[in-house]
This record gives C-alpha cells, structure tokens and sequence, in this order.
C-alpha cells in the first residue's frame, strides 16, 4: 500500500480531528497552576488549517505535503503549535518530488520531520513532544529495516512506540512527575498520530461538535541556570561562495560548539542564526565569513526557559485573514508590531508608536498568519515585531521568516511590561541591529510582575500552590503566593525595592479597593518611585505590574 496525495491529506485531516476532539484533555496535562496558554488549543487550532485546502483527489504526494506544510504553519499558534508545523515542514522536504509514499518514503519522512523541529532548538529538552517525534521516527527505520513492513503496520508500531515513550516523560522532566502528568505536547502528538493511523485504516477520526470548549489552564514553565548569558541573533545575506541551501554547515557546527539553544535557517540567500552563547564576537566573525550581516541583536539574559510545553489560545481573538494579508507598501523606515490584550494596554502600545497591536497574548496566541499579515499592513521599510509573551515567540520568528517585502526584526519580549520598556528604548535613525540590542536591553532591565489566582493544586520544589490561591509570576516565573495579592507583593519586596518607576496595570477583574491597597503597598515598598496606576483592561491577569530602574 502506497499513500498518495488525497490519502495524506485525509489523514492529516483525521488528525486534526482527533486534536480538536482531545484538547481539553491535552490543556489539562499542563503542570504550572496559572492562567496560561493551553497546549492542547494550540496544536489543534494549528492542524485545524487543513481543513482550507481543497480536496481535488489530483495532487501528488509532494504538493499536498506542501499544502499541509505551507498552511499548518502560517497557522501556528504557540511552541507546541510552531514546532508540529515544523514537523510537517520537513516531512514535505523528505517528499519532494514524490507522487506517493511507500513505507521507506515514510519512514524518512517521520526522520526529517522530527529533525526539522529538533532543529528549531538545538539544545532541546528531553521528555517533551520532540522526544515523542524521534521515538517515531526511530521506530519507523527500525521498521523498514526488519524487511518488508506494511504502511498500517508501520504507523501501528510508530504509535505504539508514541505511547510507550510518553509514560517515560515524567521520569525526564521531575516538573511532570511532581504533577504526576505526560507531557501535554507529547500527549498531543500520540494523538494526532492515532488519527493519521485511523484514516489509514479506513477510518478516520471525525470532528465531535459537541465537544467540550477548553477553559483557561496551564503552562509549564522550567528554569534552568545560566551557561551561555548572550543571546545572539543576526542575519547573514550569503555572498556568491555560499550562495544556496546548505552551504553554512560548518558555521552550525561551530555554533553549536560554543553556546546552547542555537536556532539556524540555512537558506539560499541568507543565514538566520539565534545561538545562547559567552562568546557573541566570535559569533559575529564567524558568520561573517559568509556574507554581509544584514541585522545583529545582543542579549544579556538573566533566564532562560525551557520548551516543557505550548501555549494556548482561543482562536476567535483575533480576527480571521482568510483572504490573505494587506500589503501596505513601506512608507517610512521603521514601524512597529506588538501583541497586546486588553483596550487600556493597547491604547498605551499605540501611544508608544506602535502601528499594529494584535490582539492576543495569555490564553490568547495569535497565529503566524495574524503576525505575518500584521507585519504587512504595517507600511515601513524595517518592522519591529514585539510578541510579548514567551509563548508568542517562536511564531513571531516564524511569521518574520514568511515575509519577503520588509525588513522584521523580532525583540523577543516575553511580557507586555518588557515590550513597553523595549519601545520606550527605541531611538529614532539608529541602525535596526543596534536599535534593537538597545531595545532587549531594555525590556530585560524591567521587573515584571503578574498577579492571578491559581486555577488548580499544583505541587512544586518548594510546597504546593493551592486551586484560588493568589499568585505572582516574576517574569515568567511563579515566585510567590499566598491568601491575597498584597501577601504576594510583600513576598517580592527585594525586587520592586530599587525601582525609581513603577506602573500597576488594573485588568478587567480588578477591584477598586484592592487596587487602591496595592498602589499603597507599591508605594510604600519603592518609596523613591513614582507609582502610576494605568486601567489596562487585560484579561487572566487582574493586575500586571512593570518596575523599572
């Protein structure tokens, strides 16, 4: 049995069904107890695009890999999504040229799919849904190898192999077992493949209409320490030598030699590298061997996280593109694109300079698509694109990587506090490298704090955090909690000390009283500042609040 273009694409579909049918579920194995993004939503949501392609019944297997490749990734929604997109992406690599698959085509396709999104994060974290996709794609070439192995008993044994090694993520991330949970991006994936396997059998997955609507869950968020303390981003425009895809191999592996977390597009005419690294000239000398640096951003991080789970979103926040992004010509040099959530925090984006908010943020990640068609309508000749949640990060990149007519720079801003420090930094004529190495500067210099409840019991290194109890992240890290906001404040006194600006931003479920003591409290804990009180409107977050130097 061979798989050909309409059986692909049925099969895709019936995972996508199975996602939709599952992702409350999946939302529920997230471990952290805030409000967050929900893995499940994501990588549901992302799948879901296939449901726009057209069923001819006459493509080859290598055009409708494109289709699903293509389209699942201007759809991704947070790292869970992006990196099954990526999955995807790199399967249709494998199949380049192919009018149908038999079961070795397959089996190195699950190969490039899993590299491909490997690649995304060279120093990934085991125990997540990567591990899930090598497992996959090991168990296949092991397959084919045995001898002659039917496709159904290959993605049998595949999702077999995708179960067996999910029960073993807790025993690699002590966050899961500390919950007594799989990984929820993992867990996503075996579900997609039991509906990819289901159509191949001759009955695929439908969608359940009926089924239950996610509600706000969790993310799980890791710290880790400190090797490489420079994030160092640059794009390399390849002179005639490299011209072409992989010609920059040896620049990877040197990358990869000297730092952790390298992210590295080798494309025809450019390099776009992202490496964690205690040695950013070499970087920057290095890459100059291969052309002209086009962009150059420097980072002195004080965290870094790392990719236990998704994020989460519900896709109605921002409005739908389905006829495609307005291309609005460049006008001007710069312009800027930032992710807000809430009609008081946007109006202070917008009075920033910021031509385009996207609607979106906690619970609510906006699609590369809805980035990509922001970046567009957006009429400058440089685009300075601020996700401003570490979820919203990967699909920012990816969205900058779809744009051919503009110059985008990504700030990785991992809050709305940071991305309101990184504008405030902005300096008008500076070249866009140094612009925005200013600009991650000064988002890291801020002191975000964000106060919520907690939306069930969840068992940390340091006790358990109890479902309604208050909450406050620092950064994007739980660092305290306790029976109200104000006992939270106080658990954070050495940090919001030294602040000579302070700014509490009210959400849409703040109370008047309680924000008037917290202002107090603020006040009285950073006694040289001066303490702003701003109604932001945000949703999951009744108060955020910035702190600066």
């Amino acid at each position: 049995m061979k798989i050909n273009g309409s059986a692909f694409k049925r099969m895709v579909a019936s995972a996508a069904n199975a996602l939709s049918n599952q992702k409350s579920k999946i939302n529920d194995m997230n471990v952290f107890p805030v409000p967050d993004g929900d893995t499940g939503s994501n990588m549901s949501m992302t799948l879901s695009a296939v449901e726009k392609l057209p069923e001819t019944g006459e493509d080859s297997l290598h055009d409708s890999a494109d289709q699903v490749a293509g389209n699942v990734l201007r759809h991704a929604r947070g790292n869970s999504g992006v990196i099954l997109s990526l999955f995807f992406r790199g399967a249709a690599k494998s199949m380049e040229n192919l009018e149908e698959a038999d079961s070795e085509d397959m089996a190195k396709a699950f190969r490039a799919g899993a590299d491909e999104a490997y690649r995304a994060v060279n120093n990934p974290t085991e125990g997540t849904i990567l591990t899930v996709m090598r497992a996959c794609a090991d168990e296949a070439e092991k397959a084919v190898r045995r001898g002659k192995v039917t496709m159904e008993k290959l993605f049998e044994n595949m999702y077999r192999v995708s179960r067996d090694t999910l029960k073993k993520t807790p025993d690699m991330l002590p966050a899961l077992k500390r919950a007594n949970v799989v990984d929820a991006g993992g867990f996503g994936f075996v579900v997609a493949l039991q509906g990819m396997t289901a159509a191949l059998r001759g009955k695929p997955v439908k969608r359940d209409e009926n089924a239950e609507e996610p509600v706000a869950s969790a993310a799980a968020l890791s710290d880790v320490e400190i090797t490489f303390p420079y994030c160092t981003e640059c794009i390399v425009a390849k002179d005639e030598a490299h011209a072409g895809e992989g010609t920059a191999e040896e620049l990877r592996a040197f990358l990869a030699g000297i730092g952790d977390s390298l992210v590295f597009v080798d494309d025809r005419e450019i390099i776009k590298l992202h490496v964690h690294t205690d040695q950013p000239g070499r970087v920057l000398t290095e890459a100059l061997a291969y052309g002209a640096l086009e962009t150059v951003k420097i980072e002195n991080m004080r965290l870094q996280h790392t990719e236990l789970a998704g994020a989460a979103g519900q896709p109605e926040a921002v409005t739908s593109r389905e006829t495609g992004p307005v291309h609005r010509p460049p006008e001007k040099p710069v312009g800027f694109v930032a992710v807000s959530c809430g009609e008081g925090l946007s109006a202070v984006f917008t009075d920033l300079g910021v031509d385009t908010v996207v609607t979106g943020g906690q619970t609510m990640n906006p699609s590369t698509e809805e980035l990509e068609a922001a970046v567009y309508e957006t009429p400058a000749e440089t685009v300075f694109l601020l996700p401003n949640n570490k979820n919203v990060c990967m699909s920012a990149e990816a969205a900058a990587s779809l744009v051919t007519d503009r110059h985008v720079v990504v700030v990785p801003t991992r809050t709305v506090q940071e991305g309101m420090g990184a504008l405030m930094a902005y300096e008008d004529g500076v070249d866009p490298g140094q612009a925005a190495q200013a600009m991650c500067q000064a988002a890291e210099r801020v002191i975000s704090v964000s106060l919520t409840r907690a939306v069930r019991d969840s068992a940390l290194e340091d006790g358990t955090v109890h479902e309604g109890e208050c909450v406050a992240l620092l950064g994007t890290r739980l660092s305290a909690h306790g029976e109200s906001y104000a006992d939270c404040l106080t658990g954070l006194s050495e940090q919001i000390a030294g602040a000579s600006f302070v700014t509490l931003f009210s959400g849409a479920d703040a109370d008047d009283s309680e924000t008037e003591q917290l202002t107090g409290i603020l006040a009285g804990l950073a006694p040289d500042a001066e303490v702003t009180v701003v109604d932001g409107g945000q949703p999951v977050y009744p108060y955020l609040i910035s702190c600066e130097p």
